[in-house]
């Protein structure tokens, strides 16, 4: 569990969704230098107990070659007609490897097709109004078997003139599934900035706790010298130089997606995704920061709009709310 630090005016309730540190951050506009946030309301975000995935209801052989095998997913009837949506996950084995397959189904008909070079699995759907013009979008994750970490995948899909189409989905300078994130050095050593392409406001993280608690452990646990060496060299501003790069964002994109719903400081609703990413100093794994949750939605225009960004470093338990 993380320390939870919020950093924007917003409460984050759920939609129904079907699923078979005493370290220092504030919130503040690029254009600003100085500190704000403090007087930020809290954040919560409450998602379902736990994360199920769509219960199967059926085994079936399509008329195709080469033959596979595909497992059937009820969805529940997302827009009330009677008509249950549901997926079909297969395994595509060519002879030389097994690949994934989604097929997403509305109203009994096939809309949305996805492969995958990794098998996968059907994950969670949620059906709301993604991008504010009155009409419901599906929003729709799934899991690719991977074995070193978590990974969800998801596609937003929005009904045009009767053809669904796939609204934009961020990708990060590695070509993942992922938000173009950025961390630098602040104006200090040892502090940090961490920003999101697309939206104004960055997070400024005092990294310092983080790294005196890391030196403490480890040297009470007789750990790695290496490591104990690097850190104090970071706690000395060794190597450190004003809005240069540091450390990373952990690879293979979004580790979690969630759908719930954002409350902004005009207390209006309104539906939004959570996208989870690891943060990360130079020792990679060795050195984890903490989790980046970046909320968005999507424009008239398809484009994702970022709603808030919060960060949860990783020194004590999260509040619970």
């Amino acid at each position: 569990m993380k320390k939870k630090i919020n950093v924007f005016t917003a409460v984050l309730l759920t939609l129904s969704m079907m699923a078979g540190c005493g370290s220092t951050v504030s919130s503040v506009s690029a254009s600003d230098s100085g500190s704000a946030g403090a007087d930020k309301e809290p954040l919560s975000f409450t998602s379902v107990s736990e994360d199920v995935k769509a219960p199967v209801i059926a085994s079936v052989v399509p008329d195709e070659e080469p033959e596979y095998e595909g497992v059937t997913h009820e969805l529940g009837d997302l827009d009330g007609d009677g008509n249950a949506e549901f997926s079909v996950d297969y395994l595509i084995d060519d002879g030389d490897i097994i690949t994934g397959r989604i097929e997403l189904y509305f109203d009994n008909e096939l809309i949305y097709t996805i492969d995958d070079e990794l098998p996968i699995d059907t994950g969670s759907v949620s059906y709301a109004d993604y991008d504010g013009d009155g009409t419901e979008e599906i929003c729709f994750v799934y899991y690719p078997h991977v074995n070193s970490m978590p990974l969800d995948e998801y596609v937003v899909l929005k009904n045009v003139n009767g053809l669904w189409r796939k609204l934009d989905t961020p990708v990060d300078e590695n070509g993942s599934n992922g938000f173009p994130v950025h961390i630098r050095y602040g104006e200090e050593p040892c502090t940090l900035v961490i920003s999101a392409d697309g939206y104004d406001e960055v997070i400024n993280y005092d990294a310092h706790e983080h790294y005196e608690k890391a030196v403490a452990d480890l040297e009470a646990e007789g750990g790695n010298q290496d490591f104990i060496t690097e850190f104090k060299r970071v706690l000395a501003g060794e190597g450190f130089s004003a809005g240069t790069d540091y450390g990373m964002v952990m690879p293979w994109g979004i580790w979690e997606v969630t759908m719930g719903s954002y409350v902004d400081a005009t207390k209006e609703e309104q539906p939004c995704i959570k996208a989870l990413h690891g943060i990360a100093g130079p020792l990679e794994r060795y050195d984890i920061l903490g989790n980046l949750y970046i909320y968005f939605n999507f424009d008239e225009k398809g484009r994702v709009k970022i709603l808030a960004l919060e960060f949860q470093d990783d020194t004590e338990p999260a509040e619970q709310e």
